[in-house]
C-alpha cells in the first residue's frame, strides 16, 4: 500500500471540483436567467446574441419614435379640423353678405367684423399648433421657397428637394402654356347672319345656347338690320356688322358667366369669335356647334372640339421638368432642384405694331399674336425667366432602426396670406387674408377664395392622414412583429431552460455531496495505515 501519494483522494478531489463548478454554473444560469453570461459560455453564441439584442433595442426605440410621430400628426389634424370649421363659417358669412336684396351697410359691416376676427383666429391656430416645442403649420417643418421673376411664382417643394444656392435655381421656360380654344375663320356680318345665329357651347357636362333668332336679342339685331337695309349710307355695313358682333359677343359672355362654364369669349383683331378655356394645358376641353359655317366652327350644325392647349415646358436648376398647365415641376432624381414646382403665368398675347403706308409713314396700328421666341427666347438665345430659392426645413420620421429607413413629410404654411393665392377674381383679392364682404362683388369673390382655401386645407388633411395611416401607423405593426420575432430568436439562443437547468443543478448537488463523502473516506485510508504502523 502506498501512502505518500493518496491517488484516490486526488481523484476524488478532481471530481469534487468538477461537480462544484457544475453546481456554480447552474446557479449562475438560474439566477441570471441567461444561458450565456460570458464569452467563455459560447463565443459564437454570444456574438449572435449581442447582435440580436442591439436589433431589439433599436426596434423598441423605433416603435416609440413612430408613436411620437402619430401623436404629432394627430396634433396637426386637430388644429386643421378646427381650421376647416372656421372656413366653413366664413363660407356661410360670404353667402349671407351676397344677399344684396335684404342686406344693408350695417349688416355687411357686422359680417366683415366677424371675418376679421375669424381670420385672426385662423392665424392664431397656426401659431399655437405645436408639438414638442415645434410649430407645425407655419411652414417651419416644410420646404419654403420664393421666386424672383415677373411671371414666376413658387408653388411647392418636396422633402427631397435640396437647399438652393445663394443665386437660386434658374428657371428657363421653353414652352409657354396655352389654353384650349375654338376660333372662327370669318367674321359675323350683315352678309352671313341670315335668319339668325345659334351657338351651342358644351364644357364639363354643362351646356349654354345663344340664339339670335328669338327674344330680346332678335329684336336688337333686327333693328340694326332694318336700319342698314333702309339707309346703308347712314348705317354702313361695316358699322352695322361691328354692332351685331358686339351684341352677340356680349350675349355669349353673359351666357357663359350665368352657366358657370369655365370659358372666356373674345373678339380677335380679325373680328372673328374666339372662345377659350380658362384652364391651361392639354387636359381641359370643350366643344361648340353653330348653324353658320366659319363663324366659330368649320362646318355648320356639326360639333367641333376645342384645339388642345399646350402644357408648360422648361428646366429648373438645369433639371428637365414636366409640365401640367402652367405648373412646372423639376423631375425627381435629376438634380438638387428635384420636386420643385413653380407657376409661370405669362401667356401668349397680342402686341400692337405700327401700320405704315408706302412712304413709310405710320398711319395706324394693328394687333398681332406674339410668338414663343419673343416671350421665352430660342434654343440658341434662351431667356432666363427667373430664379427660385428653396430653404429646406422638412423633418424626417425614422421608420426603423437602420440608417436610411426614414421618410420626410412637409407641413405646409397655412397662414391666411398663404391660402387661395393666385385665384382670379374681379376684386383683386390676392389671398384669403384680403377677403372683404362689404360689397356684393366682394362677397362673391370672397366666396370663391374661401372655396379654394377649404379645398387646400382638405388636401393637406388628406396628405397628413394618408402619411399617418399608410406610412407611420402601418409601420408600427411591422415594427412590433419584427421585435417579437427577433426577441424570440434571441431568447432561444441565450435564455436559460429553467427545467433542464434545475435538473442539472439537482444532479450536480447530489454528485457534489457524494464526492465530498468519498473525499472524506479517501483521506481516512492513509490515516488508518499510519495508526497501524504506530501500534
Amino acid at each position: 500500500m502506498r501512502i505518500r501519494s493518496n491517488v484516490s483522494s486526488l481523484n476524488t478531489l478532481r471530481h469534487s471540483e468538477k461537480n462544484l463548478n457544475q453546481v456554480k454554473d447552474s446557479i449562475e444560469k438560474l439566477s441570471s436567467g441567461t444561458n450565456i453570461n460570458s464569452g467563455a459560455d459560447g463565443p459564437a453564441t454570444l456574438i449572435a446574441s449581442e447582435r440580436l439584442r442591439g436589433q431589439i433595442a433599436g426596434l423598441r426605440q423605433a416603435y416609440k419614435n413612430n408613436e411620437s410621430a402619430v401623436a404629432m400628426f394627430q396634433t396637426a389634424e386637430g388644429a386643421l379640423s378646427e381650421f376647416s370649421n372656421i372656413l366653413i363659417q366664413l363660407k356661410q358669412l360670404s353667402v349671407h353678405a351676397a344677399n344684396e336684396a335684404v342686406n344693408d351697410d350695417s349688416m355687411l359691416a357686422a359680417d366683415q367684423e366677424e371675418v376679421v376676427n375669424m381670420l385672426a383666429t385662423l392665424n392664431r391656430i397656426v401659431e399655437t399648433a405645436r408639438y414638442n416645442g415645434q410649430s407645425l403649420l407655419d411652414g417651419n417643418l416644410g420646404a419654403n421657397g420664393a421666386a424672383v421673376g415677373d411671371n414666376v411664382r413658387f408653388v411647392s417643394a418636396e422633402t427631397w428637394t435640396k437647399d438652393s444656392p445663394v443665386r437660386g435655381y434658374e428657371v428657363d421656360i421653353t414652352q409657354v402654356a396655352t389654353q384650349p380654344y375654338i376660333r372662327g375663320s370669318i367674321p359675323l356680318s350683315v352678309k352671313n347672319i341670315g335668319d339668325g345665329v345659334k351657338i351651342l357651347l358644351s364644357e364639363g357636362g354643362r351646356n349654354v345656347e345663344i340664339d339670335t333668332s328669338s327674344g330680346k336679342l332678335k329684336e336688337n339685331i333686327e333693328e340694326l338690320l332694318t336700319n342698314y337695309r333702309k339707309d346703308p349710307s347712314r348705317f354702313p355695313a361695316k358699322e352695322t356688322s361691328e354692332n351685331i358682333r358686339a351684341i352677340v359677343m356680349t350675349s355669349i359672355q353673359e351666357a357663359i358667366a350665368g352657366s358657370g362654364l369655365s370659358l372666356e369669349a373674345f373678339e380677335t383683331p380679325e373680328k372673328t369669335f374666339y372662345i377659350r378655356h380658362k384652364k391651361f394645358g392639354e387636359e381641359p376641353t370643350f366643344s361648340a356647334t353653330t348653324n353658320v359655317s366659319g363663324i366659330l366652327t368649320k362646318d355648320k350644325n356639326v360639333a367641333e372640339s376645342s384645339k388642345p392647349g399646350l402644357d408648360i415646358a422648361g428646366k429648373i436648376g438645369d433639371s428637365f421638368a414636366s409640365g401640367k398647365g402652367q405648373f412646372l415641376t423639376a423631375i425627381k432624381r435629376s438634380s438638387p432642384a428635384q420636386g420643385t414646382t413653380i407657376q409661370y403665368d405669362r401667356t401668349i398675347g397680342l402686341k400692337e405694331i405700327p401700320v405704315r403706308n408706302e412712304q413709310g409713314m405710320v398711319i395706324g396700328t394693328e394687333f398681332v399674336e406674339e410668338t414663343h421666341e419673343e416671350i421665352v427666347g430660342s434654343a440658341t438665345n434662351p431667356k432666363i425667366e427667373g430664379f427660385v430659392h428653396i430653404s429646406q426645413q422638412t423633418k424626417n420620421v425614422n421608420l426603423g432602426a437602420e440608417p436610411g429607413l426614414e421618410r420626410g413629410f412637409s407641413f405646409k404654411n397655412i397662414r391666411t396670406n398663404n391660402l387661395a393665392k393666385g385665384v382670379e377674381n374681379e376684386s383683386n383679392f390676392q389671398s384669403l387674408n384680403d377677403i372683404d364682404l362689404t360689397s356684393k362683388q366682394g362677397a362673391n369673390d370672397s366666396s370663391i377664395l374661401i372655396d379654394k382655401a377649404i379645398e387646400e386645407i382638405s388636401v393637406i388633411r388628406g396628405q397628413i392622414g394618408a402619411f399617418q395611416k399608410h406610412t407611420v401607423e402601418s409601420n408600427l405593426n411591422s415594427l412590433r412583429i419584427a421585435e417579437e420575432n427577433i426577441t424570440n430568436g434571441e431568447s432561444t439562443i441565450r435564455d436559460t431552460d429553467m427545467a433542464a437547468e434545475m435538473s442539472k443543478l439537482t444532479g450536480g448537488q447530489i454528485l457534489l455531496s457524494a464526492s465530498q463523502s468519498m473525499q472524506a473516506q479517501a483521506n481516512q485510508v492513509p490515516e488508518n495505515v499510519l495508526q497501524l504502523l504506530q501500534n
